[in-house]
């Protein structure tokens, strides 16, 4: 019993100098010390228990808010998880005031994780404490001089009306079932301070500081959602237009996602007076990143206004915009080109869209027609048949022919959209002439990116299609004057073995290398031997032993050096693949007569070979 006790005593004493030495590291000189403390501060609260942490801990931590940056960002974090540790939700409250010091820092990313911490403390808040101490310390942040505060507050403002309003609505929750006169206190205590924040926000919309109105116009959206409908009308569309009419196009540059807010709590009428005409002034913008804003996001523009008003007057908007002198803002229009075309009638993109896609396809920058072409055959299936055909295939066409080899993959690799609206038979007929003549053209790096994407284009067709016009071609490859052709080419057949099955290379490319092992050049023959060693992994056992072995072995005795030792090269490769009796039958012989062939490469590479399989065993 007494033994116990001691042992009991003991581990109390030690925790209590543990608790101390964590509090002395808080203090320390060495940052490392400071920032491994400040990661235990939960651990501390958990020790030192409530009352402790309310009297000692939680002023010590108000005390320590100027330490360096680091440690002030894990201080941010781990003061948000105190709240389990203060005593009960009653106390939560207490936690607001060092977080309000963090929240004002100049370290954007301390001022972050502050503001998360907050908001974790403030959602354990009473309705009392909410109007007490929550809305105290938004109209501090909103008065403090330094700017940093102030742009905390507008982070803080959408958040904490949507808690005045969850916890304080206008009627009290009847499951509550308060007397009616505290129902009506409570609700007109909500009001107040809901309205107090409008009031502050609006203070925060007109700041001095172009930094602090950018952070609140980054927010009106975020807390045009949460106010009730008539009081965006009252309270957020002055503040909406003041910032859309900013000298600062940084502040400006936020225009966007709030007519797309503002748009989607509005009735149709408030957006045709409102929000309509500050989205067309954000096309027509002095500054190009405000018009690069809006095309980078007129899709949500066109679905938060809706179909009506997109064909109507949107359209005319688009147009401008891929028409724009900037190509950074042509690019991002274009790479949006589907996207807008499906929230719009066919006729009107016809008429308008279209004939600025056909100038684009002609762009001078390389970017606006790698954008384009990277959207162009997903329009197929909004255009129709018919359309497509008369207006997409020919802008293909150009693009199929396109100078730059990113502009003809990113067609390439889509054709499988356009493949689905038109058929292969007419596919074939308008694209596959564009094709061939890319697979044979003289620049060796078009050659070479059309056969990366030959397997895209095989698993798009199909193999009867694939075999009837495109086979042909990639076994030619396999003869080509460069040897990177030659190498992709090798690789490119694996890849269509892997998807078309070992049949279909035994009926293509077998007789192929059958041909080109006995060729009288020697890169053919040495192209015969890549070929193998890449598709060995894809190839039967059966294959491999009957049919694959013999052209392998009959080339060891091939009279240039290089063509030797790389089937010592090709045996090493494949003797996985065989069974037990072809390795001890047919390779290890071949190797044999190779290990002391009169090339000092071939010998080193068949003793490599001839001991990577004595070590299969």
């Amino acid at each position: 019993m007494y033994r116990a006790q001691a042992r009991a005593a003991e581990a109390a004493l030690l925790e209590v100098q543990s608790i101390a030495m964590l509090i002395e590291h808080l203090k320390a000189e060495d940052i490392n010390l400071r920032v491994t403390a400040t990661r235990s501060l939960p651990a501390i609260a958990d020790a030192l228990g409530p009352d402790r942490v309310r009297a000692e801990l939680v002023p010590f931590v108000n005390d320590s808010t100027d330490d360096e940056d680091e440690v002030l960002l894990c201080m941010a974090e781990q003061v948000g998880k105190l709240t389990a540790h203060i005593g009960g939700k009653q106390h939560a409250h207490e936690l607001l005031v060092p977080l309000e010091q963090l929240a004002s820092v100049e370290e954007s990313t301390v001022r972050e994780k502050a503001l998360e911490s907050i908001q974790t403390v403030a959602r354990c808040l009473s309705p009392e404490q909410l109007t007490d101490h929550m809305v105290p310390l938004l109209s501090r942040l909103t008065l403090k001089e330094w700017f940093t505060a102030r742009m905390s507050a507008c982070c803080l403002a959408p958040p904490t009306y949507a808690l005045l309003l969850q916890l304080l609505p206008p009627t009290a929750p009847a499951a509550s079932a308060p007397p009616e006169e505290d129902a009506a206190a409570r609700g007109g205590a909500g009001a107040a301070a809901r309205a107090e924040v409008r009031q502050m926000f609006k203070k925060l919309c007109t700041d001095d500081t172009p930094m602090v109105r950018r952070v609140a116009a980054r927010n009106l959206g975020l807390l045009a959602k949460e106010v009730e409908t008539e009081l965006v009308t009252k309270d957020l569309l002055e503040l909406f237009t003041g910032l859309a009419e900013d000298e600062q196009d940084s502040v400006r540059l936020q225009t966007v996602d709030n007519c797309s807010a503002l748009a989607r709590v509005l009735p149709a009428e408030g957006q045709k007076e409102h929000v309509l005409p500050v989205v067309l002034d954000t096309t027509r913008d002095k500054s190009w990143r405000v018009r690069w804003s809006a095309a980078n996001k007129f899709h949500d523009l066109c679905a938060a206004l809706g179909g009506e008003v997109a064909n109507e007057t949107l359209c005319g908007a688009y147009e401008s915009l891929l028409q724009d002198g900037e190509a950074e803002v042509r690019t991002v229009a274009a790479a949006n080109a589907t996207k807008v075309v499906e929230l719009m009638q066919v006729d009107g993109v016809l008429g308008k869209v279209f004939p600025c896609l056909q100038q684009l396809v002609m762009d001078p920058s390389d970017h606006v027609r790698q954008a384009l072409a990277s959207v162009m055959n997903d329009m197929s299936p909004v255009l129709g048949r018919e359309n497509t055909i008369n207006h997409l295939l020919p802008m293909l066409l150009t693009l199929l022919r396109d100078t730059n080899p990113e502009v003809r993959l990113n067609i390439i690799s889509g054709l499988q959209a356009v493949n689905g609206v038109i058929g292969v038979q007419l596919l074939s007929a308008s694209l596959l002439p564009a094709i061939v003549d890319l697979a044979e053209d003289k620049k060796w790096r078009v050659r070479l990116a059309i056969i990366e994407h030959t397997p895209v284009l095989a698993i798009q067709l199909g193999a009867q299609f694939f075999n009837d016009k495109l086979c042909d071609i990639c076994l030619a490859w396999l003869g080509d004057n460069v040897f990177s052709i030659r190498v992709a080419a090798t690789d490119n057949l694996k890849r269509l073995t892997d998807h078309f099955g070992t049949q279909w290379a035994r009926d293509h490319i077998l007789p192929k290398v059958v041909q080109m092992h006995i060729h009288s050049s020697y890169l053919h023959r040495m192209t015969a031997l890549y070929a193998i060693q890449v598709l060995t992994e894809s190839l039967d056992v059966e294959m491999l032993s009957k049919e694959v072995l013999p052209l392998v072995l009959r080339m060891a005795s091939d009279p240039v050096p290089n063509i030797r030792f790389n089937v010592s090269k090709t045996l090493e490769k494949m003797a996985p693949r065989l069974e037990n009796d072809a390795v001890e039958a047919q390779v290890r012989p071949a190797l044999d007569s190779l290990v002391d062939d009169a090339d000092r490469d071939v010998r080193y590479f068949t003793r490599k070979a001839m001991q990577a399989v004595s070590a299969m065993g």
